[in-house]
């Protein structure tokens, strides 16, 4: 029994709590470890701000993405209006043509009227979409609305102005999508072909 004890004791002198602490930096008394230092106020003030103002910058971001959402979906919309109204044009210009040469006689037919009321139906629909007819006539030459077709000779105080429509224009919510193709008129050289 002497000797176990003995043996016990040089084993707890071998596994001495400093021996432990100096070969592997541990601490083998149970004492409590210190935890975490309290933060400083000014600190935590400063850190608390930080993250409000990163939360405040990603609210805005978020806002700012949305806007942006709301604006592309929008101007999809206006782009797929766009494409359909350009398709529908030529059938306009059709019934205004077909309507234009209608003689005065058969002016009171009903399917003269007919013809009329689908194409003012049609015009309204295209108008309630955002759609102006470009007022071109009598108007200065304006080459972002106005496509000259030909040149006529004339005054030189009409010089310049739109003398004729020959096919009309169209605005979609104030953005050209068709310009008018006119006759303008100038000052020298009548009938003169701008282009075709």
């Amino acid at each position: 029994m002497y000797r176990l004890n003995r043996r016990r004791r040089e084993q707890d002198e071998l596994f001495d709590q400093g021996w432990l602490e100096e070969a592997f930096g541990l601490r083998t008394n149970h004492e409590e470890s210190p935890g975490p230092k309290a933060p400083e106020p000014e600190k935590a003030n400063a850190e608390g701000e930080k993250y409000r103002d990163l939360l405040q910058r990603l609210q805005a971001d978020f806002i700012n993405y949305k806007r942006r959402v709301e604006q592309e979906r929008e101007e999809q919309t206006k782009s797929a209006n766009r494409e359909l109204i350009l398709k529908l044009l030529p059938v306009a210009d059709d019934f205004t043509r077909a309507l234009g040469t209608v003689p005065q006689e058969m002016a009171d037919a009903d399917w003269v009227k007919g013809m009329a009321l689908i194409e003012r139906k049609l015009m309204a629909i295209l108008e309630e979409e955002g759609l102006k007819r470009i007022e071109a006539e009598g108007k200065e030459f304006d080459p972002w609305e106005h496509e000259a077709v030909f040149c006529e000779g004339s005054s030189d105080h009409d010089e310049g102005k739109v003398k004729a429509v020959l096919r009309d224009g169209y605005k979609l919510h104030d953005r050209v999508i068709r310009p008018a193709q006119v006759v303008v008129s100038k000052g020298s050289e009548p009938g003169e072909l701008v282009a075709s």
